[in-house]
């Protein structure tokens, strides 16, 4: 088949002829159609960090069932999926607790098992979701992603008539705008030092962009929001979002971490007094999955694309063949061009 291979730390080569992966009983076999990448994929090809090599990549993706597995049921065939890439063992105390994502025993598409930068992708039934009637496979490659951002709002108690902040509006923090527009929240505010991030952001439903490099952002969403943010979400992953986005929250209000963050990082004293004074809530959140496995986060990103294709559509900056995802990595990793989310093409 023809497939993209992490071969080695930054070695990522086009292959025409890479052995198919097996298909097991209680599998599915998906010709996909669309897959989009993800900042993991670019780390594990530039950090020397995956888990086996060769690996194809790639976990955010969409496609047609064309084969099935001796115990998965003929009518499978022809449906169009998206993939939760996870792979619990639904044994272990975690998963037993409807944790999956923090699985003991977890294997996971794209990185511990072939990906989706290829013509054909072998998934468990459990771990394709069925695409509703007219939604297109191309914007379903977002499905996975958007989960992410539902999980976070939800951890965080939802967002349906909350002020709601996203400090840091990359693609996982406009996707976290669009699920929080589509959970029915009340102000949507989003921080980023990019311009162009914000604008963009605006478009899709902000109320207020806020700068830190130009303004106070602590006392500006004070004073939106007569009081502060119910929900702040850290999205960006950087550490100097962590306090303004905790400072940000009103008395008793609920702050989630989602971008992840250097392990070298420390909070100040005082900023831990402040969550003890003010009584706030802090979440974790990690991955996008909720019992039953792979839980409700999935359905809702199928409604909230199918509702507002358009909106979706225009987060993807680029596309790209297979055959030249190599290069278009080698891009992104140079800094030489700007983008959003990527959108990888098949032959279809």
């Amino acid at each position: 088949m023809k497939a993209v291979v992490l071969e080695a730390p930054a070695t990522l080569t086009y292959h025409t002829d890479f052995p198919q992966p097996e298909l097991g009983a209680d599998d599915v076999r998906l010709r996909l159609w669309a897959a989009s990448i993800c900042g993991s994929d670019m780390l594990r090809v530039y950090s020397g960090h995956a888990k086996t090599y060769p690996l194809v990549l790639g976990h955010e993706c969409a496609g047609v069932i064309d084969q099935v597995g001796a115990n998965v049921a003929a009518d499978w065939l022809g449906k169009a999926v998206a993939v939760a890439p996870l792979i619990p063992c639904y044994e272990c105390a975690n998963c037993q607790r409807g944790l999956y994502a923090s699985c003991l025993r977890y294997s996971f598409i794209g990185s511990r098992r072939a990906g989706a930068f290829a013509e054909v992708l072998v998934a468990p039934l459990k771990n394709v979701v069925e695409l509703p009637p007219g939604l297109s496979l191309e914007a379903a490659a977002l499905i996975e992603p958007l989960t992410v951002a539902l999980h976070a709002l939800g951890r965080g108690g939802g967002a349906e008539g909350k002020r709601v902040g996203i400090f840091g509006v990359g693609s996982i923090g406009l996707l976290t705008l669009l699920a929080a527009r589509f959970k029915g929240a009340a102000q949507i505010i989003a921080v980023d030092v990019q311009e162009a991030n914000l604008e963009f952001a605006r478009s899709l439903g902000a109320a207020h962009v806020l700068n830190p490099r130009q303004s106070d952002v602590v006392a500006a969403i004070r004073q939106v929001t007569d009081g502060g943010l119910d929900l702040a979400l850290e999205v960006s992953g950087s550490l100097a979002a962590v306090e303004p986005a905790i400072q940000s929250a009103r008395h008793g209000g609920e702050v989630v971490f989602v971008g992840n963050q250097p392990l070298d990082g420390t909070l100040p004293s005082n900023l831990i007094e402040h969550i003890m004074r003010y009584q706030l809530n802090l979440h974790g959140a990690w991955m996008s999955y909720s019992a039953p496995f792979p839980g409700q986060e999935w359905q809702d990103a199928a409604q909230a694309i199918q509702q507002t294709p358009a909106d979706f559509a225009a987060l993807f900056s680029h596309q790209v063949p297979l055959a030249e995802l190599p290069a278009m990595f080698q891009q992104m990793h140079d800094h030489a061009i700007a983008y959003r989310k990527i959108r990888v093409m098949y032959d279809g």
